[in-house]
């Protein structure tokens, strides 16, 4: 019975742990490419957010994602903003992107499989992923002010030794493991 219960538990505690990890999936860019979510966060922390152009708490907080892609893509940070309009919208995204000058790249999701796929619900939708390919923080919709925590996650994240990231809006595993 102890053995079937520790069994139970272990696999659980796996299953719990995938959850948090980004899982491999192929996305498809604006200018045509196609590339891994692992690829991109290869070389460094990837920071992912799903947004639409209907969607207005996604266009304000754009200006943030770019500002977050000049200031430490020098540092291997990389923004990959992800749109979920449709396939017919794909000229509009890509005038809305060109007039905005935003330096970071875009991959269309029309069918919002990536988006199921890394639990998303709500728009924006801001993930932080580090270079093992862990999701370090979560963050649905937008307000004024959201762009500070998130760059304290990132420079949490580029800097460790400084000030470690606490992962945040993760499932928190509240209980205390018996002795």
């Amino acid at each position: 019975m102890k053995r079937v219960l520790f069994a139970v538990l272990m696999a659980a505690a796996l299953l719990g742990s995938q959850t948090n990890r980004l899982p491999q999936t192929t996305v498809r860019l604006l200018d045509g490419r196609t590339a891994t979510l692992r690829e991109l966060h290869a070389d460094g922390p990837l920071l992912i957010d799903f947004w639409a152009l209907w969607c207005a708490p996604c266009l304000k907080a754009m200006r943030h994602l770019d500002a977050f892609q000049s200031s430490y893509g020098d540092r291997g940070l990389q923004v990959l903003t992800i749109n979920l309009d449709t396939e017919r919208s794909r000229s509009k995204v890509r005038s809305y992107l060109k007039s905005r000058g935003y330096g970071f790249q875009t991959a269309l999701d029309p069918s919002n499989d990536t988006f199921r796929r890394l639990s998303g619900n709500i728009l924006p939708y801001t993930l932080l992923v580090d270079r093992s390919g862990q999701i370090i923080y979560r963050h649905t919709g937008y307000v004024p002010g959201d762009e500070q925590a998130l760059e304290r996650q990132i420079t949490a994240l580029l800097d460790p030794a400084r000030s470690p990231a606490v992962p945040q809006d993760l499932p928190r595993d509240n209980s205390s493991p018996s002795p």
